[in-house]
């Protein structure tokens, strides 16, 4: 009884062997997957696919959220508060074509890497970088700021909770989100943001990059995390497991994502699966 909290089962690399690769995915045991959306057009996606596709196969249950990536703030730029207010309207409608499967926003929040690293400056920016002659760094951080905004306030409008993104931006996400509820996907804080994190109505989601040889301080808080507190994901198709580094992701590694934690707890995968699983169903309101 494994729950993915969050898959993107939309992208292209699935085309070819969609079908085989949902059946690997039973086959480990996962029984529930939220689908999430990135901007308009894959937050429409995620839904028509969990309401098509994904209702052939009856042993998955599955879920779609309705979010707009912090990287495609920067499509806002020259009238910010109308074409937010546009965009979230749309996600909203997204959401009322099928209330029972939409079942979370997001993913959507906060991502500064670029600011200390350009090199992961997102190809979106730099084009619209270009096109403006120049790359402004602080507007970008009032557009993502403005774009969440919009979208916590959905979320509250919904009732639903935030699948939040986070990266180098622990400090101003926590201003804007934790007067609500959700999850901080693929969970990257550390041991003093955890204790933040634990004082807010907010799990922590544990992807496969627990396993990477560099992530030792995130095995510890796994370790030492109370099991009503985090949930698990695979962030697929992409973030796969340390043993299939360099592959796509699919939803059957939350399989070993499990097995992972459950060992670093010194616990059963079963006791792991069914608590995260549990967590995922009080979370997400699910059925």
């Amino acid at each position: 009884m494994l729950t993915d909290t969050h898959a993107h089962l939309f992208w292209e690399s699935f085309e070819k062997d969609f079908d085989e690769m949902i059946q690997r995915t039973i086959e480990a045991g996962v029984t529930t997957i939220i689908n999430v959306g990135t901007d308009l057009d894959s937050s429409r996606q995620a839904l028509l696919q969990v309401q098509n596709e994904l209702a052939n196969f009856p042993k998955l249950t599955t879920y779609s959220s309705i979010g707009i990536h912090p990287h495609d703030a920067i499509k806002f730029i020259d009238e910010p508060e109308k074409q937010i207010t546009d965009a979230v309207n749309k996600l909203e409608n997204i959401y009322h074509l099928d209330p029972k499967k939409v079942v979370a926003v997001g993913e959507c929040g906060l991502d500064f890497i670029f600011v200390s690293n350009p090199d992961f400056i997102p190809a979106s920016i730099k084009a619209k970088a270009i096109k403006n002659s120049k790359l402004d760094i602080e507007k970008i951080k009032d557009l993502q700021k403005m774009l969440l905004k919009a979208q916590v306030d959905l979320a509250k409008k919904l009732n639903l909770p935030l699948l939040i993104h986070t990266r180098e931006a622990w400090d101003e996400i926590f201003d804007l989100v934790t007067d609500h509820y959700g999850l901080f996907h693929c969970y990257s804080g550390d041991v003093a943001t955890t204790q933040k994190v634990l004082r807010t109505n907010f799990l922590i989601s544990f992807a496969a990059t627990i396993s990477y040889p560099k992530n030792e301080s995130l095995r510890q808080i796994a370790k030492n995390l109370p099991l009503d507190r985090f949930v698990l994901e695979t962030d697929c198709p992409f973030l796969p497991p340390q043993s299939k580094r360099g592959t796509r992701n699919e939803p059957n590694t939350v399989l070993e994502i499990g097995g992972l934690i459950a060992e670093l707890k010194g616990t059963s995968l079963k006791e792991v699966a069914c608590a995260t699983s549990h967590n995922a169903k009080k979370l997400f309101k699910l059925t």
